[in-house]
């Protein structure tokens, strides 16, 4: 019941107006997926070839119903479609910020967002086949002094895949086109749903770009899990086309140093060049290395990024363009098991020029615009460090938890008599099915 207590109490903080609505929404959502499939089964079966699952709350706890409601369909034997599922993810937060801008002037704040709130469907078919699209269900413009509007806002991902299985010598090789998720560095690689952080390192949001319209190929040989692409720059719609320009992905995963090793590489072919780099990256290319293990009990993550954002006049002005560089350190493990999680985070990135990297921008930004009087030089300089702790509580694995986290962080600006300090207070729920 702890858990449904935090929901309620979060939702009321996000606007207890909207409630129902985003409630009755999801359901009338999950209803026509769950219709339309139906109808599909025995359009092209004759008639459904196994039934519905219904949800597990008739029965069984709150975990199971959250872990297995969206398993709408599965029948391996129908050579039309093998599995429907449906997904999504509710996630709230609140922050409050103290700190110091580049002048020494105090300033504080508070802020709640309903951070994600997202919904989708995925359907195996023709023995090969995968079709998965999600959409996000809230603009929440609130934290920068506007308004949250429930309802359809835009597309997450939107993608086909097909699986070849083993060919040429590589096992399991799959490719995809569509709007994809594209990750530079171990951050990137794990879904928001089981982030250990309320958010993601400024290092990772620095390399980590939005959604890109692109081609995968993906496969694996000798313990190695590799994927590369073409990506298109193009945001004009929810599948982008290719008038604009391109960028090239790859990536590859593999056991060493008795751990798991993530070797990414991002190169924008267009940077600068605002006719067709209509995404707008940041930089010209990243490369990150990660590694992930055990230390002594402990689950420890590290990366490592180097990246350049090309010449002066591409990266707008002699003081932000150049090469850059950052290190995570983020070690974490269960005070009780499968229950209550410490984590910790260490992060650094530098410049060569004066203002080449960022803090973050989730709500440091919101400072700024909302306090005239408040000056942390739009969040840039040429050295940022940040120290993050937290406890995450879990009701249901990541399916079901609340975190908790108290983060300093300190900016190196190139103007000003002092540099630009922060302590954030950190609370967040976050459910998936």
């Amino acid at each position: 019941m702890a858990q449904m207590c935090v929901v309620r109490y979060l939702l009321y903080l996000l606007d207890d107006r909207h409630q129902n609505y985003l409630i009755n929404m999801q359901n009338n959502i999950a209803k026509t997926i769950i219709g339309a499939v139906a109808l599909t089964g025995t359009a092209v079966a004759g008639s459904a070839v196994a039934p519905v699952q219904e949800a597990a709350s008739h029965s069984g706890s709150f975990c199971e119903t959250i872990q297995n409601i969206g398993k709408v369909y599965k029948d391996s034997t129908n050579p039309y479609i093998q599995e429907v599922s449906i997904f999504g993810r509710f996630q709230a937060q609140y922050a409050y910020l103290d700190g110091n801008d580049q002048n020494g002037d105090d300033f504080n704040q508070h802020f709640d967002e309903a951070r994600r709130v997202r919904l989708g469907a995925k359907v195996k078919a023709f023995n090969g086949f995968e079709f998965k699209a999600n959409i996000n269900l809230v603009k929440d413009d609130r934290p920068k002094g506007g308004d949250r509007d429930w309802g359809y806002d835009s597309f997450d991902e939107a993608k086909a895949t097909y699986s070849f299985g083993d060919l040429m010598g590589l096992q399991d090789v799959k490719v995809s086109y569509g709007r994809h998720k594209i990750g530079v560095g171990f951050e990137a690689h794990e879904s928001s749903k089981k982030i250990k952080t309320v958010e993601r390192s400024a290092l990772s949001n620095t390399i980590y770009g939005p959604r890109y319209t692109g081609l995968l190929l993906s496969g694996k040989r000798a313990g190695v899990a590799g994927t590369v692409g073409v990506l298109s720059l193009d945001k004009s719609r929810f599948v982008g086309n290719w008038d604009a320009g391109t960028a090239i992905y790859a990536s590859a995963r593999f056991e060493a140093l008795q751990g798991t090793v993530i070797l990414d590489a991002f190169y924008n072919l267009d940077y600068g060049d605002a006719s067709k780099d209509q995404i707008g990256v940041g930089y010209e290319q990243a490369y990150s290395a990660s590694w992930l293990g055990d230390v002594r009990g402990w689950d420890f993550a590290a990366n490592v990024v180097v990246g350049d954002k090309g010449s002066d006049a591409d990266a707008g002005g002699a003081e932000r363009g150049g090469a850059f560089w950052g290190l995570v350190l983020q070690p974490s493990r269960f005070l009780i098991e499968d229950k209550l999680e410490f984590v910790t985070q260490y992060q650094y990135q530098g410049s060569s020029s004066d203002a080449g990297i960022r803090a973050n921008s989730r709500y440091l930004s919101r400072i700024e615009s909302k306090n005239a009087s408040v000056d942390i030089n739009s969040r840039r300089g040429d050295a940022h460090h940040s120290i993050y702790a937290g406890l995450n509580y879990h009701f249901c694995g990541h399916n079901s938890k609340i975190m908790t986290g108290i983060q300093y962080e300190k900016l190196d600006t190139p103007a000003g008599s002092d540099n630009v300090d922060a302590t954030s207070l950190w609370a967040a729920y976050r459910l998936y099915f």
